[in-house]
């Protein structure tokens, strides 16, 4: 019975222990290093980079919610990679409360599968990695086709 208690301890043990081990595709990516200035002046300096499906650097290029992860993570804030998941990260803020550096969603199709994220200037615009063939860039969330398909903002600074 000893025998049989110790061979299940042990048992346990190495499939807990096993549990700490890691493969390469979990870890992390290397963040980049830390910026100076605010998320905007970060994310102006990235104006004209290429647009690229799951793009998440400068490097490759960058997808909307990419741009965005990557921006934040510059000033040590971790948001979540899709866009979905980035609308639920910080706090709700209402059109009219909008200020610099909060991210703006859009629903161009209607469907919320579809989310497209920007990081607002402060004045009417919104900087965001629009779609294939496209780079970076600053535009009025104004304009009838971002006006219309404008769905919720939130902060996710102090």
């Amino acid at each position: 019975m000893f025998v049989v208690c110790r061979l299940a301890l042990l048992a346990c043990l190495v499939l807990f222990l096993g549990g700490c081990a890691f493969s390469v595709a979990d870890r992390a990516p290397i963040a980049p290093p830390p910026a100076t200035g605010t998320v905007l002046e970060t994310a102006r300096e990235l104006i004209g980079t290429p647009y690229r499906p799951a793009g998440e650097n400068p490097g490759e290029g960058f997808d909307c919610s990419g741009f965005v992860k990557w921006v934040y993570a510059r000033h040590g804030i971790r948001l979540p990679r899709r866009t979905q998941d980035q609308l639920m990260a910080g706090r709700p803020v209402r059109k009219e409360e909008l200020r610099a550096g909060d991210l703006v969603f859009f629903a161009p199709s209607g469907a919320l599968s579809s989310l497209h994220v920007g990081i607002f200037d402060g004045h009417g615009g919104f900087i965001h990695s629009p779609s294939r063939g496209g780079r970076v860039r600053q535009e009025t969330i104004w304009a009838p086709y971002w006006k219309s398909s404008y769905y919720a903002a939130n902060r996710v600074t102090q």
